[in-house]
């Protein structure tokens, strides 16, 4: 019973995290009304994470530091290069972006395998 609480809450924080980019991109876009970058980075992100969330698997590997660093690196390269490809100069700017959301997407992968890992019927 406690294992099926920790895998809720596990997948809750997963999707809370992973909600992060697209709600500051949301934002962003509802501000300026017609600016929808920050959301294409958001979405260039996840794909990197969820490449990693398929490498990791491909392996059968376990939620660790090594699904969390692929997801950073992955999702925080995908989101840097959608800003530059959407005409951003380079900067510390599109760093901090793409770490920003590369970290929520890393961390909402990480949170999303160990909640796969709990075992139901404790």
């Amino acid at each position: 019973m406690m294992q099926s609480h920790q895998k809720r809450a596990s997948q809750s924080l997963s999707i809370l995290f992973g909600a992060v980019p697209f709600a500051f991109a949301l934002v962003r876009a509802v501000r300026t009304g017609d600016d929808f970058r920050y959301l294409w980075v958001a979405l260039a992100a996840l794909v990197g994470a969820t490449i990693a969330m398929a490498i990791g698997k491909a392996r059968r590997t376990r939620a660790s530091v090594g699904l969390g660093f692929r997801a950073f690196v992955l999702a925080t390269l995908f989101a840097t290069a959608a800003a530059l490809f959407l005409g951003t100069q380079f900067g510390p700017g599109v760093l901090v972006v793409g770490s920003g959301f590369g970290g929520c997407l890393a961390a909402s992968s990480v949170l999303y395998a160990l909640g796969g890992q709990a075992k139901l019927g404790g």
